[in-house]
C-alpha cells in the first residue's frame, strides 16, 4: 500500500499537534511516562513518520517548550494589562500559574525530566536552549515592567523554576519534604520574588 503524501499545511498541522501533545502528556502524567508510542496515537500517525519531524523525543520536548514561550509571554502580557489587577496581583497570577501548571496547560520539567533531557542533548543544542530560556526571562521582566539590569534575568529564571520544581518533586521525588505545607512554601517564595521585584522595580 503507497504512503500517503502529506501537503505541507498538513505536515505543520502535525507537527503542532505533537508540540501541543507533549505539553499536555507532560502537565498531566509527566514526561517519564510519556512514550513516544502515545505521542503517536495522539497525533494519528505512525512512529516512523514521527521521525522525519523530530529525532528523538527529547528534541520533541525541547522544541515544546520553545513553542509555549510566546504563548506564556502574551499570557503575562494579559495579566499586566488587566486593569483589574494590580501590578502585584498580575505578576502572582502568572507565577502561580506557573507553579501549578495544569489550568492553563504550562509545562514545567521535574528534576527527573530534566536530567533525563540534558543527558541526551549535544553541547550546542543545549546551549541553544540556554539561551532561548535567558531571552524569555528577559523579555517576562521587561514585561512585568522591570528595566534592563534592575534584576538579572538568569537570577529571575533560577528563582521561578527551581519553585516550580520543587513543589512539583514533593512528595514522590523530594519525600523529606512536608507536603501539607508545600503550597504555603510556593506562596512564602512567590511573596519574597515579589518583594525582590518591586524593589528593583522602584529602584530605577
Amino acid at each position: 500500500m503507497a504512503r500517503k503524501a502529506y501537503s505541507e499545511q498538513e505536515r505543520e498541522y502535525i507537527r503542532e499537534s505533537l508540540l501541543t501533545s507533549v505539553i499536555q502528556c507532560i502537565v498531566d502524567r509527566g514526561l517519564i511516562h510519556t512514550s513516544i508510542d502515545v505521542l503517536c496515537r495522539k497525533a494519528g500517525i505512525s512512529k516512523t513518520f514521527f521521525y522525519t519531524f523530530f529525532s528523538s523525543k527529547e528534541e520533541l520536548v525541547l522544541e515544546a517548550l520553545r513553542y509555549q514561550q510566546p504563548k506564556l509571554l502574551q499570557y503575562a502580557q494579559q495579566l499586566m494589562d488587566d486593569p483589574a489587577l494590580s501590578w502585584r496581583e498580575s505578576v502572582r497570577t502568572f507565577l502561580k500559574t506557573c507553579v501549578y501548571g495544569e489550568p492553563k496547560g504550562v509545562a514545567v520539567l521535574s528534576i527527573e525530566e530534566e536530567q533525563e533531557i540534558y543527558r541526551c542533548l549535544s553541547q550546542e543544542k543545549f546551549q541553544t536552549f540556554r539561551a532561548g530560556q535567558t531571552k524569555l526571562f528577559c523579555s517576562l521582566l521587561a514585561i512585568f515592567g522591570l528595566p534592563v539590569d534592575s534584576m538579572e534575568p538568569r537570577l529571575f529564571g533560577n528563582l521561578a523554576l527551581s519553585m516550580m520544581m520543587v513543589y512539583k518533586a514533593i512528595p514522590d521525588a523530594m519525600p523529606f519534604l512536608f507536603p501539607e505545607v508545600a503550597e504555603d512554601m510556593v506562596e512564602f517564595q512567590i511573596n519574597a520574588m515579589l518583594d525582590e521585584m518591586q524593589r528593583a522595580k522602584e529602584k530605577t
